[in-house]
């Protein structure tokens, strides 16, 4: 059996979570509710956990601020969230699984199955939580996008990414003296980084406006990177791109 706690400031939420926890995952044994975060503090002290089913926001202290008042994570997290696009970005960019209000049975499920075999073979996404908490409330300057790779996860900073470039269903992330490959579509990883510093030059190019360094109208429409890399600017998007840089 594993022991949850459900940590949500609305109570209509916490109710249908813990009834379809009773229904779908009889494996789990909610041990307590919680409509804030100080009040989930006290209990997790007193009443250790297997599991928290955790809602990001809620008044008082989120549950951001919650786990970095923790410190060490000694349970598997399931994170809740209302449609919030800060948020969903947030999760996407650190590798950290999240699920959506109304919660759909079957993810639920998925997500639990999910948290009793970390538990039961004694790994965590811990490192990819602390690069979630690292990332909350950061300009996007400052923030790291998580990258899988074969032992855990490449932690990178999103301003040092030049370009990104669709390879079929996976992207090329090129850095300044580096490339890795994330197991994402190009439409995927333009969600999870910030419009304020990417625009899409082609169809399957995603570049940094602020590691272009040079445009020319010259055998095509071509920009330079700040590594060198020249690139093709597609017809359609040409327009757009100029606006970004400043130039229409």
């Amino acid at each position: 059996m594993m022991k949850a706690i459900i940590i949500d400031d609305e109570a209509n939420c916490l109710t249908s979570l813990q009834n379809d926890l009773e229904t779908y995952c009889p494996h789990v044994t909610v041990i307590a509710t919680c409509r804030s975060a100080r009040e989930a503090l006290t209990i997790i002290e007193k009443q250790p956990p297997d599991l928290i089913f955790l809602d990001v926001k809620m008044p008082g202290m989120s549950g951001f601020e919650m786990l970095e008042m923790i410190g060490q994570l000694n349970f598997q997290i399931i994170f809740t969230t209302a449609h919030d696009e800060f948020a969903v970005r947030a999760f996407r960019v650190s590798a950290v699984d999240y699920l959506l209000k109304p919660i759909p049975s079957e993810e639920l499920v998925s997500a639990v199955n999910k948290a009793a075999g970390l538990m039961q073979g004694k790994k965590n996404d811990h490192k990819a939580i602390a690069n979630l908490l690292h990332n909350a409330g950061l300009p996007h300057e400052q923030q790291r996008i998580a990258i899988p790779n074969r032992s855990g996860y490449d932690f990178i900073y999103i301003n040092d990414i030049l370009y990104c470039k669709a390879e079929g269903a996976y992207t090329n992330i090129v850095l300044k003296d580096k490339k890795l490959l994330l197991s994402r579509s190009l439409g995927e990883t333009v969600q999870m980084l910030p419009v304020a510093l990417f625009e899409r030059a082609h169809h399957s190019l995603l570049v940094n406006i602020q590691h272009i360094t040079s445009y020319s109208k010259a055998d095509g429409y071509i920009i330079v990177m700040t590594n060198g890399d020249q690139l093709n600017v597609s017809r359609t998007r040409r327009e757009q791109l100029l606006i970004r840089l400043g130039v229409r």
